[in-house]
């Protein structure tokens, strides 16, 4: 997993950077736990994870408690109930089949984990595909080192800029952000991809529900150009199905 620290030389400030990197055709299970207990570690023993300074007793219990609180945080994905028909995807050998499954589905994060986890116990690997491409409107170079927009809407940044609070929020909005998600095992692959679009209900979709798109490698394109089109700023993958997303994102009115 990536871990990145970036300091202000000026005030001393530091802020750490975990994940979001890409991945390819790793254990799920292995994944999930790695996540946890980088993410864990870092916040409570930060200096002796990132290696500037030597392990202390206390580290090592930090360690080995992290180790129990991380197998225990992936056993409880694998106890999250799972739609029967998400569970049939696994062995589906028509598209007509896939597409009648994922009709009307719905998933939260943590269904989607705990498919991830059966699919990896019945050798699926992980892969993770991601791109985040800009508005020309505004000058990456003068990006601070990172900001973001609180649920408040107001812009909290890190680092010098000479951009505006209104620019930054402009770079946010107008960004085009995907992730893919590729379950594969020999031949035969499986991918939900979202966009940051879809996760803000800003997709005409049901009322702006937030949501995944689905493709195998039964839809007739291969895993090589699936990867181009997640990576390019505008995707082109015909009417693909889509997935409710519930208990993430901007969730639409009742």
């Amino acid at each position: 997993m990536k871990v990145t620290e970036f300091k202000n030389k000026e005030t001393g400030e530091r802020i750490t950077s975990i994940g979001g990197d890409d991945y390819e055709n790793v254990n799920p299970a292995l994944k999930f736990y790695e996540a946890c207990f980088i993410q864990r570690m870092m916040s409570i023993v930060p200096e002796e994870t990132m290696g500037d300074k030597p392990p202390s007793d206390e580290g090592r219990k930090v360690l080995e408690e992290t180790a129990k609180i991380c197998k225990e945080f992936v056993n409880n994905f694998r106890a999250v109930p799972l739609p029967g028909n998400l569970i049939d995807l696994l062995s589906s050998k028509k598209k007509s089949e896939q597409q009648k499954l994922l009709k009307n589905l719905a998933l939260t994060p943590e269904i989607l984990a705990s498919f991830l986890l059966l699919a990896g116990d019945n050798g699926f690997t992980l892969s993770q595909y991601t791109s985040e491409l800009h508005t020309t409107a505004v000058d990456v170079k003068k990006f601070p080192l990172s900001f973001r927009i609180t649920k408040d809407g107001e812009v909290q940044k890190f680092g010098k800029t000479d951009l505006t609070d209104g620019q930054l929020k402009q770079a946010i909005e107008q960004r085009s952000v995907k992730v893919a998600k590729l379950l594969e095992r020999a031949d035969e692959w499986h991918c939900f991809f979202a966009t940051y679009n879809s996760f803000r209900g800003k997709e005409n979709w049901q009322n702006g529900q937030p949501h995944f798109h689905y493709i195998s490698n039964l839809f007739g394109i291969e895993k090589n150009e699936l990867v181009a089109q997640i990576k390019s700023k505008e995707y082109k993958l015909g009417n693909l199905p889509h997935i409710a997303l519930y208990d993430y994102g901007v969730q639409p009115e009742k």
